[in-house]
């Protein structure tokens, strides 16, 4: 059985004034996935566990079936190999951010999503004036690129991701233990190196925000994990652009699958992604499709933004899939996201997420639509999101069920569909 699972990182969202109290997902117009949550299977899945950082290097990890709390894998180490970027036993790798500040503070992480070709130009000028034995600068895509502290492995670093300190001074937030201090002398000399550059100078002409710091955070060093084929018996393909999950991918053994025109924000190319899962369904047993569209879209704050981003999705992905996987056979397709993104605070944000799960053998509950609050009324919401995939293949994880009288009850997903 071929298993398909979609991935639209930050689809899921809490109510939002704007839309007079609903979500994005609720408020787009998203007739396939509907029609899916017909046939389907509807639940919540918590991902990141508790006590770990709510991010995607944790819960795809998790999507994959590997427990993130035991899996030596920092994002850092992950970017890199999602690049191609080799680490030496002594290198400590860090995601490295072109950001906007003002008036010391930080006011953008994205630097107004910076293209890949304008960041390329901003990093080779970097790697020329700062690159070192000690330092080396890496393209990525658009604004997330790699910096590597060669003989860095055994530093303590503290980091923080910059979009958690966005709005903040920047001085009080940046890298600090063993290391923090060279590091911080880094990005300062950085600075002066985007300040004097074209790239920056055409883009405040345009009044475009320029990309006049870089923020380095989650170093990591060199990934090694066990490859999804020897754990699951199935053969692996991954389909993303943006540089971590590709790092996932590279680093369980799978094949990654490269798309012309995918930019890894919201306006990449759904059609050729799409085109490109289905084709690697081929010959592979499971494809990971990610999108990070709604994600980027959450990041400028636009409501009206994330909620074409889901109907795009919508039409241009879900209809596609559920066509080419009736073509197929037997086979199945995963909805979820790996963590929630809001497009107001995080902290109206939950550790749950929707899932949801169509095709070969599932006996469909019958929800209304996909939505946050039919999936908060699904029967089966599981509390271990690393479980999840056994399910998906065919197993039973361990799960949380709602009973029909209402309160929850422990029991085993084998009972079901």
């Amino acid at each position: 059985m071929k298993t398909l699972i979609l991935l639209p990182t930050g689809i899921a969202d809490v109510p939002v004034a704007a839309l007079d109290g609903r979500t994005p997902l609720e408020e787009a117009r998203v007739p396939h996935l509907d029609r899916l949550a017909r046939e389907a299977r509807v639940g919540l899945v918590r991902f990141v566990p508790e006590g770990l950082r709510d991010g995607s290097d944790a819960a795809v990890l998790s999507v994959l079936g590997y427990d993130p709390r035991r899996q030596a894998a920092a994002r850092g180490g992950l970017e890199a190999a999602g690049l191609g970027v080799a680490l030496g036993p002594d290198d400590l790798a860090l995601r490295m951010n072109l950001v906007s500040t003002f008036r010391g503070r930080l006011i953008d992480f994205n630097a107004g999503h910076i293209t890949s070709v304008e960041a390329r130009l901003l990093i080779e000028a970097l790697q020329s004036a700062l690159g070192s034995e000690r330092f080396s600068f890496h393209p990525g895509v658009g604004y997330r690129n790699l910096l590597i502290i060669h003989g860095g492995a055994d530093l303590d670093l503290i980091t923080q991701p910059p979009q958690n300190v966005q709005g903040a001074p920047f001085a009080e937030h940046g890298p600090s233990g063993a290391g923090g201090a060279e590091l911080s002398a880094l990005m300062d000399a950085a600075a002066d190196v985007l300040a004097a550059h074209d790239v920056n100078r055409v883009r405040v002409d345009l009044a475009e925000n320029p990309a006049d710091r870089i923020w380095a955070w989650g170093p990591g060093r060199a990934v090694l994990l066990e490859p999804f084929e020897l754990r699951t018996g199935r053969r692996l393909a991954v389909v993303a652009a943006a540089p971590l999950v590709r790092g996932i991918g590279a680093a369980v053994g799978a094949d990654l699958v490269d798309v012309p025109g995918a930019t890894g924000s919201w306006d990449t190319a759904y059609a050729a992604k799409t085109e490109a899962a289905l084709a690697a369904l081929a010959d592979h047993d499971v494809v990971v499709l990610h999108l990070a569209a709604a994600n980027e879209a959450c990041h400028v704050k636009d409501v009206r933004l994330k909620v074409r981003v889901i109907e795009e999705i919508d039409r241009f992905v879900v209809g596609p899939l559920m066509t080419g996987l009736r073509d197929l056979g037997p086979a199945r397709l995963l909805v979820t996201t790996d963590h929630m993104t809001s497009t107001v605070e995080r902290a109206g944000s939950r550790a749950e997420v929707p899932w949801l799960l169509w095709g070969e053998g599932i006996t469909p509950v019958r929800a209304r639509g996909f939505t946050e609050a039919q999936a908060e009324a699904g029967e089966m919401h599981v509390d271990e999101g690393f479980r999840m995939l056994e399910y998906v293949l065919g197993g039973a994880p361990r799960a949380t069920e709602r009973p029909a009288s209402g309160g929850r009850a422990t029991e085993s997903a084998e009972t079901a569909g």
